[in-house]
This record gives structure tokens, C-alpha cells and sequence, in this order.
């Protein structure tokens, strides 16, 4: 189950489809995925793999559905305790909902067990960087990136932690610099370059 998608730090924008949170729907409501759209440009924001989109970012189901899927995945954990994927799975459904507290023990019991997972590893450190432990989150992408030298989301988010949370410019844009080199394509570093530009 992977996923592309720009989790907001101050307003957001979205790259690509949410996979991983439309399959989840799909397996535990049966429905059909519908298309995710782009929201108009914004902000930047840290790019996750595994985790969904922004609170209040998808309108295709409830709560009453969300609980429900909590509680069948926590059943199928509890009678498996060692499965990863259903771990990550719940993790991302407390993601989905912006509950950050309540999806970090869920990806940090998932590295326990899989401690290679660069999508676990870079969905923790957005995690992390929303309950506002900054230099746990830059340990993560910097794990991620150990282990995957070429994963781009975890080489965008550490340009904006630096750049935007703890206000270190000139190393955020010595990674976006690296970023610009291996994806010069990406909107997203234009949004971050012109979002530095505007903050010095």
C-alpha cells in the first residue's frame, strides 16, 4: 500500500493520488475509489507515503465509517499481532484523521517489526513534525534517507522543517538545491523556494 501525497505544514497541496487511504476505504467499505482531486496551489507542506490526506481533506466518508474501520483493523491486530500491514493500516486511518498522537505508537510498533520501511519511516517523521518534535521528525527522514538515498519525500520534508518550522533558510535551501537537481519537475520546490524567498 504506498501513496504520494504533500501533507500541509501551513496550507497544502496535494502531488498525486492518495493510494494507500483510497485502498484502505476501498477493502473496508467495498466501495469504489473516486478520484482525488489537486486543491488549488498553496503552501508546501511535508510529503508522505503511507499516511492520507489532510484533516478534513476527503469527503468520502464519516466518522461513523472511520470508527468502524478502527475497530476492524484493531480486531485483526489483536489476532495477529505481528502484522505489519494492519498496523500501518490503523496507522494511517488516525492519520487520515489528523490524530497524530494516536498514529505514532502505531507506526513505531510497525518499524519494531520492519525496521526498513522508508514509507513508515517518512510518514513518522511528518507525525512527529506535527506534534511539534522537530528534530525526532528530521531523525526519521534522515533514516529514511540512509536507507533510501533517492526518497524524495523524505529529502523534501527535511527542507521544510529547516526552512519553514525551525527557521534554518540556508540549509533548507541547500537540500532543496539537491531536490532541484534530482526532480526538477517538481512544483512543489518552486512553492518552497518562492515560500523562503518570501520569509527572509
Amino acid at each position: 500500500m504506498k501513496k504520494e501525497a504533500l501533507l500541509m505544514l501551513i496550507a497544502g497541496t496535494v502531488l498525486g493520488a492518495v493510494l494507500g487511504f483510497i485502498g484502505t476505504r476501498q477493502y473496508y467499505v467495498g466501495q469504489p475509489p473516486a478520484a482525488v482531486p489537486s486543491p488549488p496551489a498553496a503552501n508546501p507542506g511535508p510529503e508522505q507515503t503511507q499516511g492520507g490526506m489532510p484533516p478534513g481533506g476527503s469527503q468520502e466518508f464519516d466518522s461513523s465509517q472511520h470508527m468502524a474501520m478502527v475497530a476492524q483493523v484493531q480486531a485483526e491486530i489483536d489476532k495477529d499481532p505481528k502484522n505489519v500491514e494492519k498496523r500501518v493500516m490503523l496507522g494511517n486511518i488516525f492519520y487520515d484523521a489528523g490524530k497524530w498522537n494516536q498514529a505514532i505508537p502505531l507506526y513505531e510498533q510497525a518499524l519494531a517489526l520492519d525496521a526498513t520501511n522508508t514509507d513508515v519511516i517518512v510518514d513518522l517523521g511528518v507525525c512527529y513534525r506535527n506534534v511539534n518534535k522537530l528534530d525526532d521528525a528530521l531523525a526519521m527522514f534522515a533514516r529514511a534517507l540512509k536507507i533510501d538515498p533517492n526518497k524524495k519525500q523524505a529529502l523534501f520534508n527535511q527542507a521544510i522543517v529547516y526552512g519553514i518550522d525551525k527557521g534554518d533558510k540556508a540549509k533548507a535551501r541547500a537540500i532543496l538545491k539537491v531536490f532541484e537537481s534530482k526532480y526538477p519537475d517538481e512544483p512543489a520546490a518552486k512553492q518552497l523556494a518562492a515560500e523562503l524567498d518570501k520569509k527572509s
